[in-house]
């Protein structure tokens, strides 16, 4: 009797009997396959990186640049005082004047410096006689400020030049600021002062109440604060001429500007 052929065992038969190729063509001689397919794999990630970020690469670029402004910049042109430094205008930074001696300070512009008035220039104006005497034994300190530079700037009389900035310092002589301001130019007849206007004002300059008279001609015109202060009287004056030529960037706005920026103390 012939023994029971189960499916199982004619398959694995049918399998025995067939033939197998060589070994040399299904059987690997070394294990290096899957190094080389994960080379494989880097080196294709790293191209497809490649690709991506050549793509990129201009419009990086493109904003840098946009937003860089370029190393060389054409010349600017600067109106004075401010001048031209790196493409760009520039100024230089204001200087403090104080004068601790007569107790009060200033603010000018940093292209600004002080001069000496020439020997023999000292005010001297004959006052009324019930006015005060603006002699020079009287005249405590005399600064002047200007912009012009030591070749520009030159003087003579008892005015400083055009333009440039006159702080006194007097013995108040127990007379009030209205008074100091009528002395001198207005309503003193020892003054000639020709075809004029000269206006009597009062201004509030940081809190204070300033006498202010302005006397002008054709072509001049003369400004002066009297700031009174205990037993002194602190007058700023300045003097704007048709006649003159300003310093570059200065103007009649600059000498207020200077005049306004005082302190005292």
């Amino acid at each position: 009797m012939f023994p029971e052929l189960s499916i199982e065992r004619v398959f694995r038969r049918e399998l025995d009997s067939l033939p197998l190729p060589s070994e040399e063509i299904w059987v690997p001689a070394h294990r290096t396959a899957p190094s080389a397919i994960l080379a494989v794999s880097v080196a294709g990630a790293a191209l497809v990186v490649a690709v991506v970020a050549a793509g990129l690469i201009p419009d990086v670029s493109g904003a840098a640049m946009a937003s860089t402004p370029p190393s060389v910049r054409p010349s600017a042109s600067c109106e004075p005082p401010a001048f031209s430094a790196n493409g760009r205008c520039t100024t230089l930074l204001p200087n403090g004047i104080r004068n601790p001696a007569f107790g009060y300070n200033l603010t000018i512009p940093g292209n600004w410096r002080e001069v000496r008035m020439p020997a023999g220039t000292e005010p001297f104006v004959i006052g009324r006689p019930s006015g005060p005497s603006l002699t020079a034994p009287f005249l405590l300190d005399r600064r002047v400020f200007t912009a012009r530079s030591p070749q520009e700037w030159s003087a003579a009389g008892v005015l400083a030049p055009a333009w440039d900035m006159d702080v006194q310092v007097w013995d108040r002589q127990a007379h009030t600021a209205i008074e100091w301001a009528r002395a001198f130019p207005c309503d003193d007849p020892a003054v000639i002062l020709g075809q004029t206007n000269c206006i009597q004002s009062e201004e509030t300059i940081r809190g204070m109440t300033v006498a202010v008279t302005s006397v002008a001609s054709f072509r001049w015109h003369i400004t002066s604060y009297y700031f009174q202060q205990g037993d002194r009287m602190l007058i700023l004056r300045y003097m704007a001429s048709e006649m003159v030529q300003p310093p570059p960037g200065v103007t009649r706005e600059t000498l207020d500007g200077i005049i306004r920026s005082i302190g005292l103390v």
